[in-house]
């Protein structure tokens, strides 16, 4: 048994003895996830629009995250609408710019391997860069969004005759508490994963101006900054959509109530 499925192993003892049922549920749905994740790049690699696929992809990836695990209710509804909608407008508002700027992130090792395997498979890699800008920023959308949809429906519980404004600023200000630290998340895990690349620019003497001129780092700034709006594009939206969909549950209940005394 390699290191790989020792720590696999340790990761479903500790998340069933921790979360129990739901636990379970959570790696089941994370061996899922990672099924999805492998399809994507078979049919990325197949020439399919990387894209499309992407945004497909996330919208299953979201969809077995969120109903696995907390089922079919009104806050995991309300919670996979805002997330395809974000991602749908971090894209949009992202993509022009990027393909504007010639971002794609390649060093200077890869940019002559790169050319030799594009001709080969016949792919677009600076499309590939908005992929991993999604799905680097789903994770972050996806846990904001039920964390707000969730105390936003908790509320609602607890105080039948709060108003829709209310309820709705209340689930705003819940996304204010939580943007401070999702985005130091965002920061840190992206830091994490091109802390060599600095060194490596440190070693070969490169200068401020240099560093922050190429490409591949400018790639690396590009994507912390569009996971940053898409996290603070979630806020405003699972609020809104959130006590709408509550809202219009509760007067379709009212209105049963009133053609079954009728």
């Amino acid at each position: 048994m390699n290191v790989s499925a020792i720590l696999l192993l340790i990761l479903l003892f500790l998340m069933v003895i921790v979360g129990g049922e739901k636990g379970a549920n959570s790696f089941l749905s994370l061996c899922l996830n990672f099924i999805t994740l492998l399809i994507m790049l078979i049919l990325i690699t197949n020439q399919l629009d990387p894209i499309k696929v992407t945004i497909i992809g996330c919208i299953v990836i979201s969809s077995i995250t969120l109903f696995f695990i907390n089922g079919i209710n009104r806050k995991t509804i309300s919670s996979l609408l805002s997330v395809i909608l974000v991602v749908i407008l971090t894209m949009l508002l992202t993509y022009k710019m990027g393909t504007d700027a010639n971002i794609q992130g390649f060093n200077l090792e890869q940019l002559e391997y790169i050319p030799i395997q594009s001709s080969g498979i016949h792919l677009d890699f600076s499309k590939v860069v908005f992929c991993e800008i999604l799905l680097g920023l789903l994770g972050a959308i996806i846990d904001v969004s039920i964390s707000i949809s969730s105390s936003m429906n908790e509320i609602y519980k607890n105080n039948l005759y709060i108003t829709k404004s209310s309820l709705f600023k209340s689930g705003f200000n819940i996304g204010q508490d939580i943007l401070g630290t999702m985005t130091n998340t965002l920061l840190f895990a992206y830091i994490g994963g091109f802390i060599t690349l600095i060194i490596r620019f440190v070693k070969v003497n490169y200068s401020i101006s240099d560093m922050l001129n190429a490409k591949v780092f400018c790639s690396e700034v590009f994507q912390i900054i569009c996971s940053g709006i898409g996290v603070i594009l979630i806020i405003p939206i699972t609020a809104f959509i959130s006590s709408t969909f509550i809202f219009l549950n509760s007067q379709s209940k009212q209105a049963k109530k009133s053609d079954l005394i009728d």
